[in-house]
C-alpha cells in the first residue's frame, strides 16, 4: 500500500512538473517577438491606460504582455539617442493615466532626447494638460481633424459620504494630527474644511502656474493667446494650431510617412518591442554600480502585493530586503530610492525609514521621488542624503490618523447583536462595536502625539530645520515639490538621471568611469516564480486582470486626486 502511495504522488508531481513546465513554454512562445531594426526606424511611445513607475509584481507572459512602465520608457529614449537605427521618436499621447510627476519627468526625458538632433513628434486623439505637458516638450504636436483639446483646468473634488454613513448608522472614530489631515474628511464632513480648501488653493495656484508657464515657455506662446485658449476650454484641432498649441491636423499615418521612408519594412517600433534592445544597449559592464530600488505604492507591512481598491501594495518587507541587499553589495558604490506611494502604515514606513538610515550609515543614498511621496511616503524619505523631486510631484503630509468604524448601529438595521466576555482596561479599544471612550480616545491621541514629536525632531535633524518649523510644514499639510524646495523638505528639482548623478558625486565616482544601474526588485525567471512565490504571481494576474473603465476625456472633470492621501 505503502509502495503505491509514493507512486501516486510522484506521477502527481512529474504531471505538476510537466504542466508548469509546459505553461512556461507556451508564455515564452506567445510573447510577441520584435521586428527586426532597420535604419530610420521610427520608435513608438504609446502612453495610454496605467503608467506604473516600475513593476514590482512579475509578469505573466502567457496573461499579458509585459506591462510597460516609466523606467521603460525612459531607458528607451535614452538608449535611442544614440541609437543610429531610430531616426525619429512619435510619442502617441491617448490619456495616460499619470501623475503630474511622472508628466513632467517624461517631458524632460523628451528635451533630453532631442539633443541628439532627432526629431519628436507628438500626436494624440484628444490632449488635456497632463498630455499637453508631455507633448509640448515634442519639435511638434499633430492631432486628427476630429480630435479635441481639452483646458478645462484643474479642480479637486472629494466625494464625501458622511451623509451615506449616518443612514446606514455608521459612527467613524478619528483621531489625526492635524487639521490639515483631510484624508478622513469625507468621513466625518459633508464639505471641506477651512484647512483643506487652504490647502488645495496653494495646490492648485503652484501646480497651475507651472503648466502655464511650461506651456507659453516651449511652445512659444504670448500669455494673451494662451489665457484665450483657456477661456475657451474646449478647442478643436484648427482653433488649437491658431493659437500656437498645435502644429498641425493630419492623421497619424500621414505624420509616420512624413519622418520615415516608405521603403522601410517595419516603420514603427513601439517600445515595448525595443526594451529589452535597450537594456542591454545601456548595460555597462564596469567595477561601479548603483542601485536603484522601486518602492510604489500604498505602504503595508510583508510583500509586494496589489488590491483592487487600494491598487499597488507597497511591501515594507520586500524593501526593506532589498535596501539590506545593496547596502551588503560591496560592488554597489551608491542608492537611489525611487518613491511614488501616497503613505500608509506607520510602524511599515518606519522600517523602511530605518533600512535607509542604515544604508546612509555604509554609502550614499539619494532618493528621487515620483508623483507622489507623501506621509509615509515622506517618512521613508528624509533619512536619505539627498531629497530629488518634481515641481509638481506632490510631498509632505507630516502628521498622524487612526480611525476606527462603530458599526453597531448598522448590525442593528440588519438584526445582528454581539455580546461580550472581557479582560484587561480596553478590550473595545478596536471594536466595531463600541464608540472610544473619553479614556480610550486620550490614550490614542497620547500614543500619535508621541510618534508625531519623534517624527518631527528626527525630520529637524536630518533636514537641519528647527522643530517648530517642521511642525509649521507638518500636521496633514501638502505640498508641491517646488514648494518643498523653498521650505527646506528637499535638496533639488529634477527626475531619476538628476537622482543618479547625485549619487555618482556622493560616491565620488570620477567622471567618465563606467558606471551601471542595477534596478530592484530583481526581475527572477517565471519558472522561478512558479516553484517560489505563487503569492507573487496571484498578486499579479489580480493588477494584470483589474482594468477600470476609461471615460472620454470631455466626460469627466480634470481632477487632481489628493483626497485619498493618508
Amino acid at each position: 500500500m505503502r509502495r503505491f502511495l509514493r507512486l501516486v504522488l510522484a506521477l502527481f508531481f512529474s504531471q505538476m512538473l510537466l504542466f508548469l513546465v509546459g505553461l512556461f513554454a507556451l508564455g515564452s512562445l506567445l510573447r510577441p517577438t520584435a521586428p527586426a531594426l532597420e535604419s530610420g526606424t521610427m520608435l513608438r511611445v504609446h502612453l495610454s491606460g496605467e503608467i506604473i513607475e516600475y513593476p514590482t509584481l512579475p509578469s505573466i507572459p502567457f496573461l499579458h504582455r509585459e506591462p510597460l512602465s516609466q523606467n521603460d520608457i525612459l531607458e528607451c529614449l535614452q538608449a535611442a539617442a544614440d541609437d543610429d537605427r531610430i531616426g525619429s521618436v512619435l510619442v502617441e499621447i491617448d490619456e495616460p493615466d499619470i501623475g503630474w510627476g511622472k508628466a513632467t519627468e517624461l517631458h524632460q526625458a523628451i528635451l533630453r532626447f532631442r539633443e541628439s538632433g532627432k526629431p519628436v513628434v507628438a500626436h494624440g486623439p484628444v490632449l488635456g494638460e497632463v498630455g499637453l505637458l508631455v507633448g509640448s516638450a515634442c519639435d511638434s504636436i499633430y492631432m486628427p481633424p476630429t480630435g479635441r483639446v481639452f483646458l478645462n483646468g484643474l479642480g479637486v473634488g472629494p466625494m464625501y459620504f458622511k451623509g451615506t454613513l449616518d443612514k446606514l448608522a455608521i459612527r467613524p472614530n478619528v483621531s489625526r494630527i492635524g487639521a490639515y489631515k483631510d484624508a478622513v474628511e469625507p468621513e466625518i464632513r459633508r464639505n471641506m474644511s477651512a484647512e483643506a480648501r487652504e490647502q488645495y488653493e496653494w495646490l492648485l495656484d503652484d501646480l497651475w502656474s507651472e503648466f502655464l508657464e511650461t506651456l507659453e515657455s516651449r511652445r512659444n506662446l504670448g500669455r494673451a493667446d494662451l489665457e484665450e485658449a483657456v477661456d475657451r476650454g474646449i478647442l478643436t484641432p484648427d482653433e488649437a494650431m491658431e493659437l500656437g498649441l498645435l502644429d498641425g491636423v493630419r492623421h497619424r499615418e500621414d505624420v509616420v510617412r512624413q519622418y520615415v521612408r516608405r521603403s522601410l519594412d517595419t516603420p514603427l517600433l513601439d517600445v515595448e518591442d525595443y526594451r529589452h534592445e535597450a537594456r542591454h544597449r545601456l548595460a555597462v559592464h564596469g567595477s561601479k554600480a548603483i542601485a536603484v530600488v522601486h518602492a510604489r505604492g500604498l505602504i503595508l507591512r510583508g510583500a509586494n502585493d496589489y488590491a483592487p481598491t487600494f491598487g499597488a501594495i507597497l511591501g515594507a518587507s520586500e524593501v526593506v530586503r532589498d535596501l539590506e541587499d545593496v547596502a551588503d553589495d560591496k560592488t554597489i558604490e551608491a542608492v537611489v530610492l525611487r518613491v511614488d506611494s501616497p503613505g500608509g502604515e506607520i510602524v511599515a514606513s518606519d522600517m523602511i525609514s530605518h533600512a535607509v538610515e542604515h544604508v546612509r550609515q555604509r554609502k550614499p543614498i539619494v532618493v528621487s521621488m515620483v508623483d507622489v511621496a507623501a506621509s509615509g511616503g515622506y517618512m521613508m524619505s528624509f533619512h536619505a542624503n539627498r531629497i530629488v523631486a518634481q515641481p509638481t510631484t506632490i510631498t509632505g503630509s507630516i502628521g498622524m490618523l487612526i480611525e476606527k468604524f462603530n458599526m453597531r448601529g448598522f448590525y442593528d438595521k440588519l438584526g445582528l447583536s454581539r455580546d461580550f466576555v472581557t479582560r484587561g482596561s480596553f478590550p473595545f479599544l478596536f471594536s466595531d462595536y463600541h464608540d472610544w471612550s473619553a479614556q480610550e480616545e486620550s490614550l490614542i491621541a497620547r500614543q500619535q502625539w508621541g510618534d508625531y514629536e519623534r517624527w518631527i525632531q528626527d525630520i529637524a535633524k536630518s533636514r537641519k530645520l528647527e522643530a517648530s518649523k517642521v511642525d509649521d510644514l507638518g500636521r496633514g499639510r501638502v505640498w508641491t515639490g517646488q514648494q518643498a524646495l523653498e521650505h527646506g523638505l528637499l535638496d533639488e528639482l529634477g527626475g531619476q538621471e538628476r537622482a543618479v548623478e547625485l549619487a555618482r558625486e556622493l560616491a565620488e565616482i570620477p567622471a567618465g568611469t563606467k558606471t551601471r544601474l542595477v534596478h530592484y526588485p530583481e526581475e527572477r525567471s517565471f519558472l522561478d516564480l512558479l516553484l517560489q512565490e505563487s503569492d507573487a504571481l496571484w498578486a499579479s494576474a489580480r493588477q494584470r486582470l483589474d482594468v477600470s473603465p476609461r471615460l472620454p476625456r470631455g466626460t469627466r472633470w480634470s481632477i487632481l486626486e489628493l483626497g485619498f492621501l493618508p
